[in-house]
């Protein structure tokens, strides 16, 4: 059986719902059957998706509202969808509890990280400074840095024990204060969290860059989706 894998939309605004079509390719390569689930208002109807799928994918998109981790809005922080937050970070606390499968890419590690507690830089350059390029003036479909990956964590098992992998970059927010229960599987040179899971949980892994850009050139980045999917069977 392929199982069914429910990706969360993104909204242009609340009349425009959308998806790349890099997700559902990443999850039919790994095997699966990726369903686009529709950012509603209804959250009733998730009920519905917490039965129907097998495993869950929460995509990127826009920032965060602050306030959802107890800070002010700085200037450089980028467009906030409200009606976004609302729905995936309700939708969250349903789905974890299922203890179902869960992968999250970009502005999904930052919604599991705020969703958990946790808390954000909302500016990158302006709050921290760095030389990498966290916004890549590569194209969309090539690495622009490499990340370390720590030992002992589902990532360094997957890569079969690398120190590092190619990663790719379109975000100027990250992980600050990790959120409860989250651990740490890989950090890019500046030391920005790219990479976390959930010792305590069946399968929780998040990125925060798009291997769903890189898994055709990359090895290790298909890996991340095969795994999710064959997670997703049991």
């Amino acid at each position: 059986m392929h199982p069914i894998i429910g990706i969360i939309a993104s909204a242009k605004d609340v009349d425009d719902l959308t998806s790349t079509t890099t997700y559902p390719k990443a999850i039919e390569a790994a095997g699966g059957i990726p369903v686009v689930l529709p950012c509603g208002d209804d959250l009733d109807t998730y009920d519905h998706f917490l039965d129907i799928c097998d495993g869950f994918m929460f995509t990127g998109g826009c920032d965060i509202r602050p306030a959802r981790y107890g800070e002010e809005t700085l200037p450089e922080c980028g467009g906030i969808q409200d009606h976004r937050d609302i729905i995936e970070l309700a939708f969250f606390e349903k789905a974890i509890k299922t203890d179902k499968p869960l992968i999250a890419i970009c502005r999904g590690i930052q919604l599991v990280n705020v969703g958990l507690g946790g808390t954000l830089y909302q500016d990158i350059p302006s709050q921290l400074g760095t030389n990498i390029a966290h916004k890549q003036n590569e194209g969309r479909f090539e690495p622009s840095h490499s990340v370390n990956v720590i030992e002992n964590t589902p990532l360094h098992d997957m890569t079969g024990g690398k120190a590092t992998m190619m990663a790719n970059s379109f975000h100027h927010q990250a992980i600050k204060d990790l959120g409860h229960g989250l651990a740490v599987m890989a950090r890019a040179e500046d030391g920005i969290i790219e990479a976390v899971y959930m010792p305590e949980k069946p399968y929780v892994r998040a990125y925060q860059w798009h291997p769903e850009r890189l898994w055709q050139i990359d090895g290790d980045n298909l890996a991340i989706f095969t795994e999710f999917v064959k997670a997703c069977r049991k």
